[in-house]
């Protein structure tokens, strides 16, 4: 599952400054409908939220970048134990940041699921 993230997260890595400048534009989308007069009509509402999603979306992709870009490598021929004992305590770290990425990911396909209600 780690060289999965990892992979995933070097592919999407040339992309990082894209995605924070969406973020921006969906933030002050967001911002500006909030500041709006409240209207009559229900599309204001509905591209708000639909703001909102992305917004979710795009920083569960910033998480997957900041996290899983350079996760150490298992190396046999190490010389130290300590070495190989370290090595193996920061993938356990990794795996646990895998798991809880994971189900952050469900929570938010659930959320989009209710939020846009299809």
């Amino acid at each position: 599952m780690l060289e999965i993230l990892e992979k995933l997260s070097v592919k999407l890595l040339p992309f990082r400054k894209m995605i924070y400048l969406a973020m921006i534009i969906l933030l002050g989308v967001m911002i500006t409908q909030l500041l709006q007069t409240p209207s009559a009509t229900h599309s204001s509402n509905t591209f708000s939220i639909l703001s909102l999603v992305g917004f979710i979306w795009l920083l569960l992709l910033n998480i997957l970048l900041s996290i899983f870009h350079n996760i150490p490598k298992i190396e046999s021929n190490s010389n130290s134990r300590l070495s190989r004992v370290k090595i193996k305590v920061k993938r356990g770290g990794f795996h646990v940041l895998a798991l809880l990425f994971v189900g952050l990911t469900l929570v938010i396909i659930f959320l989009s699921v209710r939020m846009l209600r299809i």
